[in-house]
């Protein structure tokens, strides 16, 4: 999805934008618009190299809801699962299978919060500035009469 948005402020490839919403944003979500405000602001990749007052084309990765649910939810699950099924077959007591599934637990939570840490690096904020519709430096035209 692609909107325009005007660049707030610029901190190296980071830019703040504020994008303000219109109609086709009632069935995206990305931005999150929330208690029914109709500006927010979001941080985006500055691939472009916008500066702070130019108007930007922003575009939205793909919904990555679904992948983010089953990182958040179902990973810790798996590895509580598989401390469960290790405790039952290398111990018979029922508290170190109890153990064995908190430890699970915790290192399941552990992975999500490293891979949540590693995403945030790698894909940005999963908005990225594609274009320059109107820079503040084209708005300052110089007359010279002489």
């Amino acid at each position: 999805m692609k909107e325009v948005a005007t660049v707030v402020k610029t901190a190296g490839k980071i830019a703040v934008l504020v994008i303000e919403k219109t109609p086709a944003c009632e069935g995206c979500k990305i931005c999150a618009f929330r208690n029914g405000k109709s500006r927010v602001k979001v941080k985006a990749l500055n691939a472009a190299g916008a500066r702070a007052g130019d108007r930007v084309i922003v575009r939205a990765e793909k919904d990555r809801r679904a992948l983010a649910s089953f990182i958040a939810y179902i990973l810790p699950v798996l590895f509580g699962g598989a401390g469960v099924a290790v405790g039952f077959v290398c111990f018979a007591e029922q508290l170190c299978i109890a153990l064995l599934c908190l430890a699970g637990l915790a290192l399941g939570f552990l992975a999500v919060w490293a891979i949540d840490r590693r995403l945030a690096k790698k894909s940005g904020f999963g908005m990225e500035v594609v274009e320059i519709i109107e820079s503040q430096g084209e708005n300052k035209e110089e007359s010279t009469d002489g």
